[in-house]
């Protein structure tokens, strides 16, 4: 009851009171920081005195020579931190000649693979190449059409699979696999980001950086590989929220990150864009916005565009995301929240489906062509 009596306080609408002080996002940063972090965010640090031509995501122990080396987890001094869902600095805009990602993408579900492909783009140079190998669906459906329980079968080995729609399953979501493709899903995901896709043999490539690095091979681990080549510009704005109604202002936790709690029944924060964008130029909506009070509700957040569909609003389902702060919307959804509308200027979004709910919001990252006009 100690860590609860010194974080909550006094619920709006309820009759229960632990403390004399409400709930403090910056108090639980202080007991659990890492429980605080869970529910915000920060910007990516650009790496001092590297050369970042050649950029490797989400390395692991797989540090290569001649590439900046990232991870969310830095092992050793050779590999930089950087969080694939946190904010990219624009400091490394049109910086890089290629990116290689081996065994990464598929841990993240399909709108933060536009979140991060977006991003890729952003990063890579006119001409640019975003290396990606990763299993392959397709592979990982004939291989369940085909299992058998061998003694020295990997999954019956170590997990007990015994039939061919577990090991499906098994191969899915092993080590956290979260979204896999095909040769078309990852080309139309590709196309929405600014690429176009060359698929490749995982040790051949068109780039000579790249020729032969690969951890995995077609016939061993079901891998398939793809250059993803930048042929459209990806620009980013970051839109401050404009108000907050329905909800009172607890705290600044840090500056761009305001912890609210819910008054009213679906609070709105509300974005302006700078001006108004059309509807077809936009790769995808971010909305940094995390709810403390409820998990894995399927209509907790919501977002409505214009005024669009307002009595029917877009919900964003809690169980589609790595992060709670991220909320993305990408170029497809985007179609099921405006409409038969051209153009975006204002945009809505409910963090909180009851009174008394803790949220923090922030920006909204509004990813558009490079070469949209407004």
């Amino acid at each position: 009851m100690g860590l609860l009596t010194r974080l909550l306080g006094s619920v709006p609408g309820s009759s229960t009171s632990v403390s004399d002080k409400g709930f403090s996002l910056r108090d639980l940063a202080n007991v659990n920081p890492a429980l605080a972090e869970h529910y915000l965010w920060s910007e990516n640090v650009v790496p001092a005195n590297v050369d970042p031509d050649f950029v490797q995501l989400g390395c692991g122990e797989n540090v290569l020579s001649g590439f900046v080396n990232l991870d969310f987890i830095p092992h050793d001094e050779r590999v930089f931190p950087w969080n694939l869902l946190d904010l990219w600095p624009d400091a490394w805009s049109d910086v890089a000649q290629g990116v290689f990602a081996e065994d990464v993408l598929e841990h993240f579900f399909h709108a933060e693979q536009v979140y991060i492909l977006a991003n890729v783009n952003r990063m890579l140079r006119e001409g640019g190449v975003a290396r990606v190998l990763m299993p392959s669906l397709p592979r990982l459906v004939d291989y369940g059409a085909s299992y058998q329980p061998a003694p020295d079968e990997l999954l019956h080995r170590s997990f007990g699979v015994d039939t061919g729609a577990d090991a499906l399953n098994m191969g899915m979501r092993f080590s956290g696999h979260r979204w896999l493709h095909s040769a078309e899903s990852l080309a139309a995901l590709a196309t929405m980001c600014g690429f176009e896709l060359e698929a490749t043999s995982c040790a051949h490539s068109s780039v000579t950086k790249f020729e032969s690095i690969n951890l995995r091979n077609e016939t061993d681990s079901l891998s398939f590989a793809n250059e993803l080549r930048k042929t459209r510009p990806i620009r980013r704005a970051l839109v401050p929220p404009l108000a907050v109604s329905g909800a009172s202002l607890v705290e600044e936790v840090f500056p761009g990150a305001h912890l609210y709690v819910a008054t009213l029944p679906r609070p709105s924060v509300d974005y302006l864009l700078p001006s108004s964008i059309a509807a077809d130029a936009v790769t995808c909506l971010n909305f940094r916005a995390s709810n403390l009070s409820s998990f894995n509700e399927h209509n907790l957040k919501s977002l409505v565009i214009d005024g669009i569909n307002a009595d029917k609003p877009w919900h964003f389902d809690e169980t589609l995301r790595s992060r709670p702060c991220m909320n993305v919307v990408t170029r497809n959804q985007l179609r099921l929240v405006i409409g038969e509308a051209r153009e975006i200027s204002r945009m809505s979004l409910s963090p909180a489906a009851s009174v008394g709910e803790y949220f923090v919001v922030g920006c909204a990252e509004v990813f558009t062509r490079g070469d949209a006009s407004g």
